[in-house]
């Protein structure tokens, strides 16, 4: 049943979704029915006449989730920066870039300023999806009792308000200081807003997400916002508060208590294998918390992943461009041996010629050049004619996110225990075929940090939050200096970090636009 209404959301997506624009939104309405399936509805009604049942707020909500899609999810037809690419993978410690790698390559080796296009491109296009989600927000809100019953009003609000924190994340994680925009801009005469701080920013994000809480359903939600979902965000965002520029420890507890919410809904679980995981078949699996839809190549929408962080070779081997290289240190923090995962996100060969597990027994014939591993997580699916399209879900958070943070956050107040790493940490390391983390719990809170950090990187690669969480752990300026590789397909030059490329600069041409906007420092 997931799976049908997961075609059907993801169809109006796509026939709805792009009519949005930033400055008034105008829709196509189609009834609640098979004519969901419609490929060419030739309807058109503005919102005021659309927002007159449920059937068109929800239709309207759709559209809410397709600017997540474009914003947050790394897809393709035109979005120019998704931001888990450019960003959160890109700026860490996971991959080096060639020379020709263009913007990655600049933003790779913090050289970025504040006429870099793809900066400005990604602020734009994040802008413009937290409108949408404003103009839901507010003008679902502004529904009356005759039009919608009012717990169906609330859900879709409460959904919506977890899709703009994915916004609001996205915005304060890489600028730090920005505007905060709670409601639909609807002239240009309301477009001059002052920078908020970002305390007030991630207030406003846990006040969106503890809203939403009591309108949602608890299970899987195949696509679609959940209870589960919410809370796991909530417990992000709270650790994320614990480390810079926030420093605020006390909510260590907070995120504990929304982890431990997820986990004891027993909604969500691990694979029995860490391949599956990323497998089409397994794409919305209970450990999926929340994945962002994506249709593929043949509706134009597939993922970018495999394009930057899969293997280089034929497209119908699995292949693509092979865009960036995997960072030596990282690597090599695997068993190479015994650590399943290692075929499973590096690869060591051409796709062209075999598969991971062929490479891993037959390194004579298969093994390549260091300087040339290149990533396998994010293979595109065979047959596929688009190097760059893959159809697999975006993985926003998985439950094994989850096991990880929710050790952390018990570590920050030094309640981290045996119990506690084996029904976290080492459920992680015996899926992945490697010893437990036995001593954990016997240091100290930085040893346990410095552990789970390293597994969080083993686990979690390539999926967008390893800048994050190195700045959470105060570890950003000594894993990004940390970078030595050298040759023209290793990265070459090295990367040179100074503290205040911590943060993005703010695009000149936003602040040309808007007077009121303040460059942060260092740019």
């Amino acid at each position: 049943m997931l799976d049908f209404k997961k075609k059907i959301m993801r169809k109006l997506i796509k026939n709805y979704g792009k009519l949005f624009v930033l400055l008034g939104v105008t829709v196509t309405s189609i009834s609640c029915s098979k004519d969901f399936l419609m490929e060419n509805p030739d309807t058109f009604v503005s919102p005021p006449l659309l927002l007159v049942n449920e059937d068109g707020a929800e239709t309207y909500l759709l559209g809410a989730y397709d600017a997540v899609q474009k914003s947050i999810a790394p897809t393709g037809n035109g979005n120019p920066a998704p931001w888990s690419i450019f960003w959160g993978t890109t700026a860490a410690d996971e991959v080096v870039f060639p020379n020709w790698g263009g913007d990655r390559k600049i933003i790779y080796l913090h050289q970025v300023t504040s006429t870099t296009g793809s900066i400005n491109s990604l602020w734009v296009k994040l802008y413009e999806s937290l409108n949408r989600i404003n103009s839901v927000v507010d003008r679902i809100g502004n529904m009356t009792e005759d039009q919608i019953d009012s717990d169906v009003k609330n859900k879709f609000i409460a959904e919506a308000k977890f899709l703009r924190t994915t916004i609001n994340f996205a915005l304060v994680s890489s600028w730090e200081n920005v505007p905060l925009i709670k409601n639909e801009v609807t002239t240009l005469d309301n477009i001059n807003v002052k920078q908020a701080t970002p305390e007030e920013i991630y207030e406003f994000m846990v006040e969106d997400l503890k809203s939403a809480l009591t309108y949602l359903p608890s299970e899987q939600g195949g696509g679609r916002v959940t209870a589960g979902a919410v809370n796991a965000l909530l417990g992000k965002i709270y650790l994320q508060m614990t480390g810079f520029p926030l420093n605020q420890t006390d909510k260590f507890e907070l995120a504990e208590k929304a982890l431990k919410n997820v986990i004891d809904s027993q909604v969500y679980d691990l694979l029995p294998n860490y391949a599956d995981v990323f497998k089409l078949d397994f794409e919305q699996s209970k450990e999926m918390v929340f994945a962002v839809g994506v249709d593929g190549p043949a509706l134009n929408e597939g993922g970018l992943l495999g394009f930057f962080f899969g293997p280089q070779g034929s497209v119908n081997n699995g292949g693509g461009w092979g865009t960036c290289h995997m960072n030596h240190h990282f690597a090599d923090s695997y068993d190479f041996d015994n650590d399943v995962r290692v075929i499973n996100n590096i690869a060591r060969h051409n796709a062209n010629n075999t598969t991971p597990q062929q490479a891993v027994t037959d390194p004579s014939t298969w093994t390549v050049g260091k300087n040339t591993w290149r990533g396998w997580k994010w293979h595109a699916a065979k047959p596929n004619a688009y190097a760059n399209d893959s159809p697999f879900d975006y993985p926003y958070i998985r439950y094994a996110d989850v096991l990880l943070l929710y050790a952390e956050a018990l570590n920050g107040q030094g309640k981290l225990t045996q119990t506690v790493i084996d029904n976290t940490v080492n459920r992680l390391r015996t899926r992945a075929g490697i010893p437990a983390a036995d001593m954990m719990v016997l240091g100290s809170k930085e040893d346990n940090a410095t552990e789970l950090l390293s597994e969080r990187r083993k686990e979690l690669c390539f999926e967008g939050w390893r800048r994050n969480d190195l700045i959470r752990f105060g570890k950003y300026e000594e894993a990004i200096s940390g970078i030595t590789q050298g040759g023209p397909n290793a990265g070459d030059p090295i990367t040179q970090f100074s503290d205040f490329e911590i943060r993005w600069p703010i695009p000149e041409a936003q602040i040309q636009l808007n007077s009121e906007l303040i460059q942060n420092p260092g740019y």
